[in-house]
């Protein structure tokens, strides 16, 4: 019941929930210089994250995952200005695989991207070769399970669906052909409803979804036909006796 609360706040107030926290941590970072010192990459992260907030509350959903590729190159940088061992952060790697997950169509440049800045980071931070090629082969590791869940080697059993979806994909099936034609829902509504469900499954298509939907519905159906049978045989005995 709580994760399903979180998920439903996340859905209406991704962008608030997003903002809220940038603001913390420009907060925290400005705390940060006034404690120590105000240096490149503690101004550099006040302004990333103050930036983020306008910037997320105008574009909504939008450009998230091109603002995330620059805010990670951004970080590898900024950990090489702070003269941290680069070989063993992968803070912005693990900003790469949200923004593989949250827009596949740009995972090569977002990769090659990555790749680029940290080579030049790690000539700025003048870190030993070996060091390199351990943060290069852990990052194509990392990066391989990323793309490999993505491509959806590992299936889901069942359909993740909330009751409206079931009832739209019944629709569809039951031959509505256009979205248009679900009744008790709006086209656009019909429209989300159905993005959503794609979303949550791994980003299958709309034909997928309701080819899934239709064998799981069938699945059901033999499952539930094979039990009564059973049933009614037991009922029988019962009577009998």
């Amino acid at each position: 019941m709580k994760s399903k609360v979180i998920r439903l706040f996340l859905k209406d107030n991704f962008v608030i929930f997003t903002c809220t926290i940038a603001l913390i941590e420009s907060l925290l970072y400005c705390f940060k210089g006034i404690q120590k010192e105000f240096d490149v990459g503690t101004i550099i992260y006040i302004i990333v994250n103050t930036i983020y907030i306008p910037f997320g509350l105008i574009f909504r959903k939008k450009c998230f995952a091109y603002f995330y590729l620059v805010y990670a190159v951004i970080l590898v940088f900024v950990i090489a200005f702070e003269k941290t061992l680069l070989f063993n952060n992968f803070t912005a790697l693990f900003i790469i695989c949200l923004v593989i997950m949250i827009q596949p169509k740009i995972a090569k440049p977002a990769i090659i991207i990555y790749f680029i800045s940290v080579i030049c980071a790690f000539l700025i931070n003048e870190e030993p070769l070996y060091l390199f090629f351990i943060h290069f082969f852990r990052s194509i590791w990392f990066l391989g399970i990323v793309i490999y869940v993505l491509d959806n080697k590992f299936e889901r059993k069942r359909l993740i669906l909330y009751d409206d979806e079931i009832e739209i994909l019944s629709q569809i099936c039951d031959g509505k052909t256009y979205q248009k034609e679900v009744k008790g829902y709006s086209e656009n509504t019909v429209y989300r409803k159905l993005k959503s469900a794609r979303e949550r499954n791994g980003n299958i298509s709309k034909e997928q979804l309701i080819e899934l939907y239709k064998e799981e519905f069938q699945n059901n159906e033999k499952s539930a036909s094979t039990l009564s049978p059973d049933i009614t045989a037991k009922s029988n005995s019962l009577e009998k006796s």
